[in-house]
């Protein structure tokens, strides 16, 4: 008697601590989801009052306990076929996005263009926005090439070419092109290709990255270079490859 009595204090008192145990688990879930749908309003408030208009929210990644920030992808009308990166870092609770590269985009391909025409006269220009939010110091109002020294590792450049000469003359052009962005300051990573004769003018905004990186490319590209500038505007990273 005496031991179905313990096994039946033991079983209530087991019974209590399970229902204890899923309590609180699920008061645990249930902070997670408030705190995730708070830190959502806080971000997408911050978007709408900095910028002055609406953003449509994509998701919120708080998986990856180890990174020091909450991020965000949002998506503007201004922008439908982009993915807006905003985050909050934890410790500090500071916002930052990366909405504005898309509205230096204009901007800096017609500053672009106009230089490398002068280098290639038969080429395309084409900014690649994105990336890294950039801090809250950056206004639309910021010269391009203090802009090319936040947005790291330098303004993201891709430069179609259609020249007979390449083999001949393409370092002496390469050359020429990083000495006219050194002269005005403007840091780039550049992607330059050589295009197939009547080809450069099926290029888009639309298939760029199709034609230049997918898997027909050797329809389109005979030779690839890519460059990344230092401070210093040196070309600290230089390949040609060609393309088959």
């Amino acid at each position: 008697m005496i031991e179905k009595i313990a096994i039946g204090i033991i079983s209530i008192i087991l019974a209590i601590g399970v229902c204890g145990c899923m309590s609180n688990n699920n008061d645990s879930k249930k902070d997670v989801v408030q705190q995730e749908g708070s830190v959502k309003d806080m971000m997408m408030e911050h978007m709408r009052e900095k910028y002055n208009e609406e953003f449509e929210f994509v998701n919120i990644d708080t998986e990856v306990w180890t990174a020091p920030y909450t991020e965000m992808i949002v998506k503007s009308e201004k922008f439908p076929n982009h993915r807006i990166v905003v985050q909050r870092y934890k410790e500090t609770g500071a916002i930052v996005d990366n909405y504005m590269d898309f509205h230096m985009k204009e901007r800096i391909e017609k500053e672009l263009i106009e230089i490398v025409k002068e280098i290639y006269p038969k080429s395309k220009v084409f900014y690649r926005p994105g990336g890294r939010p950039v801090p809250n110091s950056v206004t639309p109002d910021i010269s391009i090439a203090e802009y090319s020294k936040i947005r790291l590792p330098g303004l993201p450049v891709t430069i179609c070419i259609e020249d007979p000469d390449y083999e001949t003359n393409k370092e002496e052009k390469i050359e020429e092109l990083r000495k006219a962005l050194e002269k005005r300051e403007y840091k780039c990573h550049l992607d330059v290709f050589y295009i197939k004769e009547g080809k450069i003018d099926l290029i888009n905004e639309d298939n760029e990255t199709e034609v230049l990186t997918g898997p027909h490319n050797a329809e389109w590209v005979l030779i690839r270079g890519g460059f990344v500038m230092t401070n210093s505007f040196e070309f600290r990273y230089s390949e040609w490859r060609e393309i088959k």
